[in-house]
């Protein structure tokens, strides 16, 4: 929950996609991951984190891929490196080593603040959801911070209601959960629409997509490093993995630049606040076939900023804070289990 409630502020958090290979094939992967997948060098992740001081750094390193835990060694490295400056570590895995705890793999998890495991029907095929289960009561029993990320069609699919409640049982509302729905990206392209459960989305179409409209975009707000180091102002996946970059998202390089720099020009850059504050749709000239595609479409912006720009922009964000984790789950997750980010949070209702 308070990972999350931090989702509006520009450059509280940065992202790094470690690798895009993983053992596992879910079908829905919005990566396309395989165990061959490119993978580069170590070096450059290690460098922009060694940029990080104690009077400037992200509040949150997230380190995700394809699968991190298959570079233990280097999480492990980037955990320690970002605690020195007092940044936090999030580790987010697919569970390929489940049902056991290699050493390796559990030194990386410990050097990190918190751990948060995929769980959804396309995952279940591959790792057993009680392999994943007993990795998070040992997780769990040695007093780590964890958290699930469990993916669905939507508010309508069965799976959701059944994979949520068995969570809850299992481990006695102490461990939260962000609900989120398949996106058509990677291998999700792909699925048939009988593929799962998991993929009928029952929202209607016009109804997100008017909703869209009107609101800004908090996804161009935390940097993301790529499988090769590229630093983009964006965690869509058309955007973190294919080159090139749209310019107007394009932050740099973890090899050549630090993290002072990233921060100021993913604060600095006209075109991103304006996203931040009105969303890609009410910037264009004309509007693409959906918000992101709109947004790789917009190209650089150049507007003044005003005394009035300035405090939309204040606005937009401390809108956005007080809606705090269940806020965000509830825009960009399923809204009738937004609140399930608040299990085991010492202010979550009890009520819930």
């Amino acid at each position: 929950m308070d990972i999350l409630a931090l989702r509006p502020v520009p450059a509280a958090a940065v992202l790094m996609a470690i690798t895009r290979r993983c053992p596992l094939r879910c079908r829905h992967c919005s990566t396309g991951s395989l165990p061959t997948s490119q993978e580069h060098p170590g070096h450059p992740f290690l460098r922009l984190a060694g940029t990080f001081t104690p009077g400037d750094r992200p509040e949150l390193v997230m380190l995700t891929g394809g699968e991190p835990l298959l570079r233990p060694r280097l999480v492990r490295s980037l955990a320690e490196t970002a605690a020195a400056s007092g940044s936090r570590t999030m580790i987010l895995s697919g569970m390929f080593f489940a049902p056991r705890i290699p050493p390796a793999i559990g030194e990386a998890i410990e050097a990190a603040d918190h751990f948060s495991a995929s769980l959804d029907a396309f995952h279940e095929e591959e790792v057993p959801r009680e392999s994943v289960f007993a990795v998070m009561r040992t997780l769990l029993a040695r007093g780590k911070d964890l958290s699930f990320h469990v993916t669905g069609a939507g508010p309508e699919d069965p799976y959701l209601r059944d994979v949520t409640s068995a969570i809850r049982r299992e481990f006695d509302d102490r461990v939260p959960v962000l609900v989120s729905r398949v996106q058509p990206v990677g291998r999700a392209r792909a699925l048939p629409p009988n593929a799962s459960p998991a993929v009928r989305d029952t929202a209607p179409q016009e109804e997100r997509e008017t909703q869209a409209r009107v609101l800004p975009c908090a996804m161009a707000a935390w940097p993301v490093v790529g499988f090769d180091g590229t630093i983009t102002a964006c965690c869509n996946q058309d955007v973190v993995d294919h080159r090139p970059v749209p310019a107007h998202l394009l932050l740099g390089h973890a090899r050549d630049d630090g993290w002072s720099t990233i921060r100021e020009r993913c604060l600095g850059s006209d075109t991103l606040r304006a996203i931040r504050t009105y969303g890609p749709l009410r910037l264009a000239d004309a509007p693409g076939s959906g918000y992101c595609e709109t947004c790789r479409a917009l190209g650089p912006l150049t507007r003044a900023r005003t005394p009035v720009s300035a405090f939309l922009e204040r606005q937009v964000r401390d809108m956005q804070l007080a809606a705090g984790g269940a806020g965000f789950a509830r825009r960009y997750g399923c809204p009738p289990y937004s609140e399930l980010v608040s299990l085991g949070h010492p202010r979550r209702n009890d009520g819930l």
